[in-house]
């Protein structure tokens, strides 16, 4: 499963994701349950096209 796929299924299900730092091309995205958004996973990118994906869709 992609990056993509994974936040598409992520939020599909009514989870929420948002980027929590971001420089020099890379980017921690958190995963938040839906029910109070507690954090549940964390992982670094630096594909530019996760990073637009999580801002356009971010909490």
């Amino acid at each position: 499963m992609t990056p993509l796929e994974r936040l598409d299924r992520w939020t599909a299900h009514g989870g929420t994701c948002r980027l929590v730092e971001q420089s020099s091309g890379r980017a921690e995205v958190v995963l938040c349950r839906c029910d109070g958004g507690e954090e549940v996973e964390r992982f670094t990118t630096c594909d530019p096209t996760v990073m637009a994906w999580v801002r356009d869709h971010s909490a």
